[in-house]
C-alpha cells in the first residue's frame, strides 16, 4: 500500500455557499436537464424516475434522485496496482498523482522540439511514471499517431498496462464494443473476471460533452464498464466563456451537474459502483480565445471542487502539474508548482495531467520528471512534523554544550532521514562544485534523469500475455478496418 498525503486545509467557501452550489445543480438537472443521445441510457433514466423526452433526447432528473445516487456511491475506493505495494485508497482528502492521456504532440526528449507522438512514447511515459517515486498511478501520458485511430485506446492500454506495476487509468475513445475489449484485456492481466472485480487494476475515464451532452458512444461505454462494478471517472472539460459560464460559480454548477448526472446513471444501472466525480477546469483567454489551463481561476475552481467533494463525500478527479507554457521555463515551473500545491492542499484526490504543457495540448518527459520533484517537495510539506518527546529533543539539547554542534550527535543520526528530504534535481551544492559539474540547469538534469530511467528501468511483464493482448488488438483492428 502506498503512503498518501492528506489535504483539505485550503478552503474558500462556507457551508452556506456550498449549499447554494448544490441547490443550483439540482435546479439545472431538474428544470434544464441534459441531452442523452443513447436510447438505452434514456430508458435507464426513465425507469429510475426521470422525465424523459425521447424525441428531443432530453432527460430531466428530480433532486431526490441526485441525492440518493450520491449516497449509493462509495466514499472509499481501492485502486489496485498489479503489485499490491502500489495499491492506493481514495477517501477523505487523500491525494494521489499521475499523468494524463490525450495529447498527440510532445517535446522530444533529445531535441526538445515539438513533434507528433508514437506508441513508443506512450510506453516511455508509462515507464517513467512507473519509476518516478512520487507518481502514484499511470496513464499513457500521450496518444499515439502511428496506430489506427479506431483502436487507439487499445494500444494506449497495451502501452500503459504492460509497462507499470501501478494502477492504470484508461482514457475512453470508443463505444461499447471496444470498451468490452478493454475490459477483456484488463481481465487477462488481472487473471480473470473475478480477480479484476476483487482487485481493480484499472479505472475507466470517460467524458460528457459540455454543455450537457451525453454522447451515445461515450455513455454506452460508461454503461459497459459500470456493469462490471469497476471504478469510473465521469469528468467533463467545460471551458469557461466558451462551453461553460464565465463566472466561476456558474462554471462549477454546470461541471458538477454534468458529472453527477453520470453518477446517477451508473448507480441506477449498478448500485454501489465506485464513482469518481469532478471536472477539468479550463477557460478561454478573452484576448486570444485560446484555452487556459494554468491560471489562478482554474486553481480556484479546483479548490471549490475539493470542497464539493467533501460535501458529497465522493472521491474527486483533480488536476495538477500543468502549464500553459510551450517550453520548460519559469512560467512552466510556477504554474506546475501552484497547480500541484493547491490541488494537494485543497484535498483533491486523483490528481491527473501531471507533466502537461501548452494548455494540455502537449506533454514532456523532462517536465514530468520535474513535476515528480515538485510533488516530492509538496508531500514532505504535507507530511508535517511529529511533536513528541523524542522530536522535542530536550535530552539532545541538554547534552550539547553551549557553542557546540549537533552534527555527530546520536539524535541527529536517529532522525535526519525522517526529518530532512533529499531532493534529486534541486541543487544544494557549492558554487565551485556546481561549476565543476557543468553548471547544469534543472531542465538539463531532468532530461538526463529521464534518459537514465528509460535506459535502466525494466517492468517485468509476461511476454506471452503481452503477445496475446497484442493479438486481441490486431484481431479487433482487422474487424474494424477493412
Amino acid at each position: 500500500m502506498r503512503e498518501l498525503t492528506k489535504g483539505g486545509q485550503l478552503k474558500f467557501l462556507k457551508r452556506a455557499e456550498l449549499d447554494k452550489i448544490h441547490f443550483s445543480v439540482l435546479e439545472v438537472l431538474e428544470k434544464t436537464g441534459i441531452k442523452v443521445e443513447s436510447r438505452e441510457a434514456r430508458e435507464i433514466f426513465g425507469e429510475g424516475g426521470c422525465e424523459v423526452d425521447h424525441k428531443k433526447e432530453m432527460v430531466r432528473i428530480p433532486g431526490y434522485l441526485v441525492d440518493e445516487s450520491i449516497r449509493k456511491a462509495p466514499k472509499s475506493i481501492r485502486l489496485c496496482g498489479q503489485n499490491k505495494k502500489n495499491d492506493v485508497i481514495l477517501e477523505g482528502r487523500k491525494n494521489i498523482f499521475g499523468p494524463g492521456s490525450g495529447p498527440v504532440k510532445m517535446l522530444d526528449l533529445e531535441t526538445e522540439e515539438k513533434r507528433e507522438c508514437k506508441l513508443s512514447d506512450c510506453e516511455n511515459f508509462s515507464k517513467l511514471s512507473d519509476a518516478l517515486p512520487n507518481l502514484d498511478f499511470v496513464m499513457s501520458g500521450v496518444s499515439p499517431t502511428d496506430v489506427p485511430s479506431k483502436v487507439i485506446g487499445l494500444y494506449e492500454q497495451l502501452a500503459a498496462m504492460t509497462n507499470t506495476s501501478k494502477h492504470v487509468v484508461l482514457y475512453v475513445y470508443h463505444g461499447k464494443e471496444l470498451t468490452e475489449t478493454q475490459i477483456k484485456i484488463a481481465e487477462k492481466i488481472a487473471g480473470g473476471e473475478e480477480e479484476l472485480r476483487k482487485r481493480p487494476i484499472a479505472t475507466f475515464y470517460d467524458e460528457p460533452l459540455s454543455p450537457r451532452v451525453f454522447g451515445c458512444e461515450y455513455v454506452e461505454a460508461l454503461l459497459a464498464w459500470c456493469r462490471k462494478g469497476l471504478p469510473i471517472i465521469w469528468a467533463p472539460c467545460p471551458v469557461g466563456g466558451a462551453t461553460a459560464p464565465v463566472t466561476l460559480a456558474g462554471h462549477v454548477v454546470q461541471g458538477n451537474a454534468e458529472s453527477l448526472a453520470g453518477n446517477i446513471l451508473v448507480q441506477l444501472e449498478n448500485p454501489g459502483t465506485p464513482f469518481i466525480f469532478g471536472f477539468t477546469p479550463q477557460h478561454i483567454d478573452m484576448r486570444s480565445a485560446l484555452t487556459v489551463y494554468g491560471s489562478a481561476e482554474c486553481r480556484l475552481m479546483g479548490i471549490i471542487q475539493a470542497q464539493m467533494s467533501d460535501y458529497y463525500q465522493i472521491p474527486l478527479f483533480g488536476t495538477g502539474g500543468v502549464t500553459d507554457s510551450k517550453v520548460i521555463d519559469e512560467q512552466a515551473s510556477i504554474e506546475a508548482t501552484m497547480s500541484l500545491f493547491t490541488a494537494a492542499l485543497s484535498g483533491q484526490n486523483l490528481i491527473h495531467d501531471v507533466g502537461y504543457m501548452e494548455s494540455g495540448l502537449s506533454a514532456s518527459p523532462s517536465f514530468l520528471v520535474i513535476c515528480n520533484e515538485i510533488i516530492g517537495y509538496i508531500k514532505r510539506m504535507m507530511r508535517g512534523t511529529k511533536v513528541r518527546k523524542e522530536t522535542l529533543a530536550i535530552d539532545a539539547i541538554s547534552e550539547i554544550p553551549c557553542g557546540g554542534d549537533y552534527l555527530t550527535s546520536k539524535h541527529t543520526r536517529q532522525f535526519f532521514r525522517e526529518e530532512y528530504s533529499l531532493p534529486d534535481l534541486m541543487d544544494r551544492s557549492s558554487w565551485k562544485k556546481w561549476v565543476s559539474e557543468g553548471k547544469k540547469s534543472l531542465k538539463q538534469k531532468a532530461k538526463e534523469k529521464a534518459k537514465s530511467i528509460l535506459r535502466a528501468h525494466e517492468v517485468l511483464f509476461p511476454k506471452d500475455t503481452k503477445e496475446e493482448i497484442r493479438g486481441m488488438i490486431k484481431d479487433k483492428e482487422r474487424r474494424l478496418i477493412k
